[in-house]
């Protein structure tokens, strides 16, 4: 009998241990719940993913991909006007032939123009029993005929599916705003394809039912059901010279363009100063400042290396401790998170990670619903601050708040990931 085969989407690498994680708990639910056969993973080429192929993901190459394969900015910490009509061009002629996907003839015909690898990704979307999409954000625009282009991109694998008739399950995601020209009617047919859709925290669900008008259910973001690995807590303290005799304070960060600041270079900037600041007044209160890498990446936007490198510069090295490893993946982070005693996260799901892991800690949210709505959704709302806010000083009254009530809010921690287990069971209820 030949294997079943599901595909997960969107496109994902290695380098994102937030991304992976959702990807890797999709495929780990999915088959220890009846969806048992080959899966795969669509992945931009040149991405690793090395990692995602260990834990038996077949990787395919996505048949609509990003403009910025055709014009590419490294350094893009902000999108120029130049390179935003480059993409604009290049997003119009791959709307043009996506088009020709969607009916059985024109497929047909496309498949004698596209590459070797694209056609392979396509039979594969044939031949496939289902799709799921990874948990995650989606859907989110603010505005601007860009964001029409956005939200076309990230749906048509799902249209694609949809016209292949297969079914499409949403694994729990944040959703929204819906800013932008036709930006709600594609979204709205997009979720209207799918038999399932989940959203990871209220805020989104709400935010669905009220804009798009359509009711969808609450489950607990994957990440929260991830195992940690087994490397060795002694070896991690050792090699990354951890005290034993100070509380750690883990640190996530990462750059940021300020899309709805008057002065976008100048907020990054403030950030980036105020960050250290905060790093220097939990050294000098006796903590060790714990600073992890958690995503990489290619660009600059995405790398959190370039954003530490910069706030980094001034402070001196006794202050600070710097986990960084290319090898690790999102279950050696969590291991890691678990070993801190508070966390400070801009990036959320190193905020989940260590929530999963019983340490308390503040999220430094930044788009969408998904830090605001998770941690209101915890209770803990109370220990969540916009990007935009961010200082010393709020930090610094946010963190002395955490610490003096901490047995009440490891006891909302509990509250919330005691039931985890149980949702996610009955999540797979409805895919099945």
């Amino acid at each position: 009998m030949e294997k079943r085969k599901y595909i997960i989407i969107p496109g994902c690498s290695d380098l994102n241990r937030g991304d992976q994680a959702l990807v890797w708990e999709t495929k780990r639910l999915a088959e220890s719940n009846g969806f048992i056969g080959e899966y795969y993973l669509t992945a931009e080429e040149n991405e690793p993913t090395e990692q995602s192929k260990n834990e038996g993901l077949n990787i395919i190459k996505p048949i609509m991909e990003h403009p910025s394969r055709v014009y590419k900015d490294k350094t893009n910490i902000k999108y120029g006007l130049s390179l935003k009509l480059k993409w604009g061009i290049v997003e119009l002629f791959d709307f043009l032939g996506s088009l020709f996907y969607f009916t059985k003839l024109t497929r047909k015909a496309a498949k004698i123009f596209i590459s070797k690898k694209k056609r392979a990704s396509l039979e594969t979307f044939e031949e496939c029993d289902a799709v799921f999409v990874k948990g995650g954000g989606l859907f989110q625009t603010y505005g601007g005929i860009e964001s029409t282009c956005s939200m076309y991109f990230w749906c048509f694998h799902i249209f694609l599916a949809k016209a292949l008739k297969k079914p499409i399950y949403v694994m729990p995601n944040s959703f929204g705003p819906f800013e932008g020209p036709f930006v709600k009617s594609i979204a709205k047919k997009a979720m209207a394809s799918c038999s399932v859709v989940t959203a990871r925290e209220s805020f989104s669900a709400k935010m669905v039912e009220e804009q798009l008008n359509i009711k969808i259910n609450v489950y607990p973001d994957l990440a929260f059901g991830l195992p940690a690995s087994d490397i060795s807590e002694k070896e991690i303290a050792a090699r990354f010279d951890l005290p034993e005799d100070k509380k750690l304070a883990a640190i996530t960060m990462r750059p940021y363009r300020f899309p709805l600041s008057e002065n976008p270079e100048g907020a990054y900037e403030t950030f980036k100063s105020e960050m250290r600041k905060f790093i220097r007044w939990l050294s000098q209160a006796g903590y060790m400042p714990v600073i992890v890498e958690h995503t990489l990446a290619v660009n600059a936007h995405e790398n959190d290396a370039a954003c530490i490198a910069d706030v980094i510069e001034g402070l001196d090295k006794s202050e600070y401790r710097i986990i960084s490893d290319r090898s690790f993946d999102c279950r050696d982070l969590k291991k890691i998170y678990g070993m801190c005693d508070y966390i400070v996260g801009t990036r959320f799901h190193s905020v989940i990670f260590s929530l999963a892991s019983g340490v308390p800690g503040l999220a430094i949210y930044y788009v969408g619903n998904k830090g605001q709505g998770i941690m209101n959704d915890m209770g803990l709302s109370e220990y969540a601050v916009s990007i935009y806010d961010v200082s010393c000083d709020k930090l610094k009254e946010m963190f002395v708040k955490m610490v003096e009530n901490r047995e009440g809010v490891l006891n909302k921690i509990r509250n919330y990931t005691n039931g985890v287990a149980l949702r996610y069971s009955e999540l797979m209820k409805l895919c099945r």
